[in-house]
């Protein structure tokens, strides 16, 4: 939920708060939404503008496991859900603040602005599997049931989430998490290994604040707005609350929350609800104490059902129930309904969406969905899609004047609706849908002959794969295509062959995205990943030009080529494309430089990567399900790509530039070969180098003008003999 300016407050007094502490050899409950955003933004060193570079943050997740694993910490991992009803005009405004971002995001700006990449959740993900860490997704928001999970563990939460704060739970915000390994001593001078934080716990907040009861803080959250009552709704209490001040230079609502703790200190949370509750009429009285019930509610702490899924079978004990007598608040409230009632302020909401109840879901879901979700197999969106028929489209970097990036999959997510639901009518899509809005659109429903959910279990391996062929309009032919490449590649150059008979696009992203996979899948597997850095590879490898020493034989098919790479051929290989991970320093000082329109279309390859990878999930994988990380580093894929587009030979190229790694190039010359037999499409089938425009002559341009009807400046007069026109009209 998030509780705005608390975090601040808490650490503008951290002496009084929060504790050193020594992590190690415990349980840790880690909120998996947040930390893997965390860790995005304060420990990945990666270039948002060009769409995400997720075998650099697959590192960093694996490095946070091995040091919890150094220092004998058990995680377990708990993710959100699906979005609730009464988050949503908070995931609008998301969107929207998201929007604006990548708007402004380019080679120069990301220094200040970031925009998380589409698939940052997905590959924090796949490493924890990888890893076999515990973890579990709550149907909704895991907010309530991670309090109750370290509770029941008696252990720490790892997030960056104001709300835990008021819960009573032991929590270690991240931004205090140093992420080195210390070593300390016992009495017994035995070594151990720990991770230096620092630890907040409730009883040293209510000492600051003496008479301040536990059960009162869900009061000053929901006081200070949350998501089920915005702060605007109180504006009568607040304009007769004494507001304290603070020193130095702070802001209202540094002051707010500290006149609330001060006020709150002479309260119980009847008394507190009384007095908030009389400045309203009768008539709104009852719906604003339902929904400040159902908030305090909230953070209350029982028994997790998401506990059994983690292998935990545990009782919370020593917890105080946060329970109101609503009787008592309601029968001790005098206020006259004809007294003027001053209107909230300070939200942009109306009052139906201000008043409205929460529209709680009645999950009669099946077992079979319900386990596949909350064990992480299937993605949060689709709760949505099942609960609600709406789908959220996450924000990418775009070129603002086309269509969003996820347009390209829209005939994808329908299908998906229609085998999730079993309906026939049209799936909502929240997405961009002008420079910065943010709208509902209708997907026309699939026509595609598809299973039921139910009978997705009954199918075989073939039969499932025929479905998904099906839907992505695959050439039956492409089949054999695939049979050609080891199963890590099928579902990529599935999505590659959907993406180009979808895009406007040439072969030139289609090269890089191939090399990206090869790099990342086989390079890296072979001198490691550590050489990402051109100065730290070639600091190692400033040598002359290595020759294998290895008898090379010439492969004729796809698979004996990756089974030849060799490790000599992946040093010189990354010699001559080490630099294109990393940003060219013309564009950190140019702006201009900065190719949006190429970035949207990595951002539509996303897309359509994504929701493939769903179809596939939810058809019960007939395909091997793809890792992100060893497929696609996007800061390669642009500047490979704005290479390529200078070159009016592509093969030519690349044999010039793979010369001295034979293995290497074998292989993605036999890969790209393979793809353009069996890929039938005008875009993908276009010529790859750059057409040579012949340059047209002033009265050409005239002619064209006055036959497209485009009026000139008035003060131009459009003479073909006349030099300076050209110019003006240019």
């Amino acid at each position: 939920m998030g509780i705005r300016g608390l975090t601040t407050f808490i650490q503008n007094r951290s002496h009084l708060y929060l504790e050193n502490y020594e992590l190690h050899d415990t349980n840790l409950v880690v909120d998996g939404n947040s930390i893997a955003c965390q860790l995005y933004k304060w420990h990945t060193s990666t270039h948002d503008c060009f769409g995400g570079d997720y075998d650099k943050f697959s590192k960093t997740v694996n490095d946070f496991y091995d040091l919890l694993a150094q220092c004998n910490i058990t995680p377990h991992v708990i993710f959100d859900g699906g979005y609730e009803k009464r988050k949503v005009n908070t995931v609008i405004s998301r969107m929207k603040n998201k929007i604006k971002s990548s708007n402004l995001l380019n080679s120069v700006t990301e220094t200040s602005i970031s925009v998380f990449p589409l698939f940052i959740r997905i590959v924090f993900e796949d490493v924890t599997r990888e890893r076999k860490v515990n973890k579990v997704r709550c149907d909704f928001e895991g907010d309530t049931d991670i309090a109750n999970i370290a509770s029941a563990l008696n252990c720490p939460v790892l997030s960056f989430d104001s709300d835990y704060f008021i819960f009573d739970t032991l929590y270690i915000p991240f931004s205090t998490f140093d992420m080195t390994i210390k070593r300390g001593k016992t009495a017994n001078k035995n070594v151990y290994k720990y991770i230096c934080c620092k630890i907040y716990k409730v009883e040293n907040f209510l000492k600051s604040f003496e008479g301040l009861q536990k059960t009162s803080l869900p009061i000053l959250a929901v006081l200070l707005g949350n998501d089920y009552v915005k702060r605007g709704v109180f504006t009568m209490f607040y304009k007769n609350l004494k507001i304290q001040k603070c020193h130095g230079n702070q802001s209202d609502q540094q002051k707010r929350i500290k006149s609330l703790l001060i006020w709150l200190q002479n309260e119980t949370i009847e008394s507190a609800l009384q007095k908030v509750l009389s400045r309203y009429k009768k008539t709104k009285r009852t719906i604003i104490l339902y929904k400040i019930e159902k908030a305090i509610k909230g953070y209350n702490c029982f028994n997790s059902k998401y506990m059994k899924y983690l292998g935990i079978d545990l009782n919370i004990k020593n917890k105080v129930k946060i329970e109101i007598d609503l009787d008592k608040v309601n029968n001790s409230i005098e206020i006259d309904d004809e007294d003027e009632e001053i209107p909230y302020e300070e939200d942009s909401s109306s009052e139906e969406e201000i008043f409205i109840t929460p529209n709680e879901p009645d999950l009669n879901l099946p077992m079979e969905f319900l386990q596949n979700f909350r064990t992480c197999i299937y993605p949060p969106c689709f709760m949505d899609i099942l609960v609600y028929n709406q789908y959220y489209c996450i924000p990418q970097v775009e070129n603002n004047t086309s269509n969003h990036s996820h347009n390209i999959s829209f005939d994808i997510l329908s299908a998906i609706y229609k085998i999730l639901t079993g309906k026939t009518n049209s799936l909502i899509c929240i997405c961009r849908i002008t420079a910065y809005q943010v709208g509902k659109v209708k997907i026309p429903p699939c026509e595609v002959n598809l299973p039921k959910y139910e009978e997705i279990k009954t199918l075989n391996k073939e039969n499932k794969y025929e479905y998904f062929e099906n839907v992505l309009k695959i050439d039956k032919n492409y089949k054999k295509c695939l049979n050609n490449f080891p199963e890590s590649w099928h579902l990529l150059l599935i999505t590659i062959n959907y993406y180009l008979n979808k895009s406007n696009t040439n072969w030139c992203i289609v090269y890089s995205i191939i090399l990206s996979k090869l790099i990342l899948s086989y390079v890296d597997e072979k001198i490691g990943f550590f050489y990402r850095s051109s100065k730290i590879f070639l600091k190692k490898h400033s040598q002359s030009r290595i020759t294998s020493k290895l008898t090379y034989h010439k492969p004729d098919n796809v698979k004996s080529a990756l089974e030849y790479i060799n490790k000599d051929d992946c040093v010189n290989c990354l010699k001559k494309l080490i630099y294109y991970f990393e940003m060219d320093d013309k564009m950190i000082r140019n702006p201009k430089i900065f190719d949006r329109a190429l970035v949207h279309s990595i951002s539509e390859f996303q897309s359509c990567l994504l929701h493939v990878d769903y179809l596939n999930t939810l058809l019960g994988f007939p395909l091997r399900s793809i890792s992100i990380a060893e497929c696609l580093n996007c800061t390669f894929v642009y500047n490979f790509t704005k290479n390529l587009n200078k070159r009016s030979n592509l093969d030519e190229y690349v044999e010039l530039l793979l010369k001295d790694s034979p293995s290497i190039l074998d292989s993605f010359c036999l890969i790209i070969n393979k793809v353009k037999e069996f890929t039938i499409t005008e875009v993908a089938m276009q010529p790859m180098g750059r057409k040579r425009r012949k340059k047209k002559t002033v009265k050409e341009i005239c002619e064209e003008m006055e036959h497209l009807n485009i009026e000139s400046d008035n003060e131009v007069e459009l003479d073909p003999n006349n030099k300076f026109t050209l110019l003006r009209i240019c």
